[in-house]
């Protein structure tokens, strides 16, 4: 096997905002047009995946005028891509709030028969070590085509008001220190869009990444060819996925994938190439034919493709995920194996990050907070190269059936955790924790747990936290400052030590008590705390109650607190 990190220098401070004031032109044309035929917005987000969606969703629901174009003339209805979504983008699109529309159409752990030619080797069913827990409500990997993700996140962009342009290309830009002029073609006419901010989610060939001269470094493994198809099959059982196991090839023998929200299946098999070089289509034709030769099953029809690919494994990472006003997010800065399932839900949680701290900086915060997206998220990019890559070797190795057994029934293999919910930020720019009343950390994820309002109504850590504001979450019989009838209305944010002055973002109070213990246990208590928790669910700042000068924003501002407990 080869090298499968890509060599990556993290220069942060230095690399994300080099001269983001200096006019970098990619085109011919000034960076600031006041032309009548230039149209502004706050961002212009490139490319409409689950990654761009999920990124001007989250911008959209702060207010922020975004737009997004998307270069294809209509939008994906087919295909085997992107089709695993783990507990932590579940938990993602719970915040977005279109979970539900999620796990509506997707299969959850879904069970695995593993064959040797026509034997059943062994079936495995994952739920078992699958259950949802009161600090992790979602369990498992649900099965869903992408397109029907994407559909999802459209449909709630749509009701925020921002549609989709398709046939819109990105054919240039220019930025200066206020924004970004972008030239596109729509519908073979050219025309011209300004925006403070760019964002390439435009995938592995990334335009804008190019038209930055950001550097993809790493490799693509020529030698490997995975055939990939969607298409009807009779006669296999649809309550299990099936997954043939070869000495040489390991699982990448053929696997056969039950997409229940398209009532077809998922169909892989590795290829050779012929003596002349050449990979066999991915026709019927050749699908039946290598069914034949590794499973042999009788009584098993497969058709014709509705849609089929040839799939190569890339392993590239940018160095950067900024330059000046124009940023990178998902398959556009990096990109790596599918084993393990972690592309697609690597991406939204870039844009779950980026989201945020856009539209505080569009509000008046920093520019320099824009740094900690690339200072939180290349890290955490670079080890999904390295744990998918060695994911990879063992998927397509002899024993390749275990090591897929051990993904789905676990969601970590080789030490590596492929639920997402491990990912933190702690020793980050936007943390601290002012003493060890909570065992949990800032940069750590912020659990759920059911507890109770301090008037005793039922409710849970997650829908408080629901929403582009920060929560101020206090937790004990004795809050900082007693419960106030006034409506919890979101107010301005002032600079909290040890973080960047956040003043334009926006804050819900919540004091919350925990009558059966689940909150003590998911953060750790050791008494009455505080915790401040970002809008994309992290911890930013934890401490004890017992000085509220020194994590109440309003106390530490100087002027009272409207505290209140929220619903």
């Amino acid at each position: 096997m080869r090298n499968v990190t890509p060599a990556v220098t993290h220069n942060a401070t230095h690399n994300a905002t080099h001269n983001a004031t200096r006019t970098t032109t990619h085109t011919a044309q000034p960076a600031r047009d006041t032309a009548h035929d230039t149209a502004w917005a706050d961002v212009l987000v490139v490319g409409a995946g689950p990654v761009g969606l999920a990124l001007a969703l989250g911008l959209a629901r702060a207010g922020v005028d975004c737009r997004v174009i998307e270069r294809e003339p209509r939008f994906r209805d087919r295909g085997v891509r992107g089709k695993g979504i783990n507990p932590r983008t579940l938990e993602v699109f719970d915040d977005l709030g279109v979970v539900d529309a999620i796990l509506d159409r997707g299969t959850l752990d879904l069970k695995v028969r593993t064959y040797e030619g026509s034997r059943l080797v062994g079936e495995v069913d994952p739920a078992p070590g699958n259950r949802p827990t009161p600090d992790r409500p979602y369990a498992g990997m649900v099965l869903l085509g992408q397109h029907h993700t994407e559909e999802v996140l459209r449909g709630r962009l749509a009701e925020l008001g921002v549609t989709v342009e398709t046939d819109t290309e990105l054919t240039g830009f220019a930025q200066d220190a206020d924004g970004v002029l972008a030239t596109v073609r729509r519908s073979g006419r050219t025309e011209r869009l300004g925006a403070r901010f760019l964002v390439g989610c435009d995938g592995g060939r990334s335009t804008v990444r190019k038209l930055a001269g950001i550097p993809f470094l790493g490799e693509t493994w020529e030698e490997e060819r995975f055939l990939m198809a969607s298409m009807e099959v009779d006669g296999l059982d649809t309550g299990a996925m099936h997954i043939w196991n070869d000495p040489r090839l390991g699982v990448g023998a053929l696997a056969m994938i039950p997409m229940r929200a398209d009532a077809n299946w998922a169909v892989h098999a590795s290829v050779d190439p012929d003596e002349h070089g050449a990979i066999p289509d991915p026709t019927g034709e050749t699908f039946r034919r290598l069914f034949a030769e590794r499973a042999a099953l009788p009584g098993v029809t497969l058709h014709e493709p509705i849609w089929s690919t040839v799939w190569r494994p890339t392993v590239r990472m940018v160095e950067r995920y900024r330059d000046g006003r124009v940023l990178l997010a998902g398959d556009a800065a990096h990109c790596h194996s599918a084993a393990g399932g972690q592309g697609m839900n690597t991406g939204i949680q870039d844009a779950h990050n980026l989201s945020w701290k856009l539209a505080a900086v569009l509000r008046g915060a920093p520019d320099a907070l824009l740094d900690s997206y690339q200072d939180e998220r290349l890290p955490v990019a670079r080890a999904v190269l390295a744990a998918t890559s060695a994911q990879h070797k063992a998927l397509f190795s002899a024993d390749g059936a275990r090591a897929l057994t051990d993904q789905f029934v676990n969601l970590a293999a080789a030490g590596s955790d492929f639920t997402g919910l491990s990912v933190g930020y702690r020793g980050g720019p936007l943390g601290r924790d002012l003493d060890d009343t909570t065992g949990i950390r800032a940069g750590d994820r912020a659990p759920d747990a059911p507890c109770t309002t301090t008037d005793g109504r039922p409710t849970r850590l997650f829908d408080l936290f629901r929403g582009p504001h920060f929560t101020l979450l206090t937790i004990g019989a004795h809050p900082a400052h007693p419960a106030h009838p006034a409506n919890p209305a979101l107010t301005g944010l002032p600079a909290l030590p040890g973080l960047p002055d956040l003043r334009s973002v926006e804050l819900r109070r919540a004091a919350v008590l925990d009558p059966d213990g689940h909150l003590a246990r998911a953060y750790g208590l050791r008494g009455d705390a505080v915790v401040l928790v970002r809008p994309d669910g992290y911890v930013a700042l934890t401490g004890a109650t017992g000085d509220p000068g020194a994590v109440d924003p309003d106390a530490a501002a100087g002027h009272p607190g409207d505290y209140a407990p929220v619903a």
